[in-house]
């Protein structure tokens, strides 16, 4: 499959560093959505990974974007809570249920201003530059257009098809979750996550 409903494009080359995890997970029953392996100092000039201006060097957490099946998500729930603070993961599901360990540093409490840099680059002369991050808003965000995303791939079906009744059960049962493995230096430890 060339893309899905979620992403109009093919993989990106930088997946092939992680094809093999993904797969496995994917044949487990988490159907990912985005990814990114961790990288530490990688050059800026890097074919695969590099962005920015020369003489820089390139930072990833590695991260997974997945539906998790309701059945399922219990048991990966307690992985991730475990996990903390190493794990930062944001969970949703279709009936707006939300959880996340995303927390400020002034507080132990869940806080809408909680921010995780996902990428990031150092380069000569320049302050920090941080192109990606997740925060609560934008994964609430996502969560609406992702869900909505199973109801419109159901529309391409008639009504009452199996195709349309699965692809809307799916969206009623699952789980948005969002996890990113903060200790970049260990670009495997996220897999630990998916049993």
């Amino acid at each position: 499959i060339p893309s899905l409903p979620w992403s109009d494009e093919p993989l990106l080359a930088e997946t092939q560093r992680i094809r093999d995890e993904l797969l496995r997970i994917n044949k487990l029953g988490y159907w990912t959505l985005a990814s990114q392996p961790a990288l530490d100092a990688v050059p800026s000039s890097d074919a695969t990974y590099g962005w920015g201006p020369r003489g820089g060097y390139i930072y990833q957490k590695a991260f997974v974007e997945c539906f998790v099946p309701a059945q399922m998500f219990p048991a990966f729930l307690s992985r991730l809570q475990s996990a903390s603070p190493r794990i930062t993961y944001y969970a949703s599901n279709a009936q707006g249920d939300f959880i996340t360990n995303a927390y400020s540093s002034q507080s132990d409490t869940e806080n809408a201003t909680a921010v995780t840099a996902l990428t990031w680059g150092v380069f000569p002369g320049r302050a920090v530059v941080q192109p990606t991050l997740i925060d609560k808003m934008n994964f609430l965000a996502w969560r609406t257009e992702a869900f909505q995303t199973w109801r419109e791939w159901a529309n391409m079906f008639a009504r009452d098809s199996s195709e349309a009744r699965f692809l809307c059960g799916t969206a009623d049962e699952c789980w948005l979750v969002n996890v990113v493995d903060n200790e970049f230096k260990n670009p495997d430890a996220i897999w630990e996550m998916f049993r």
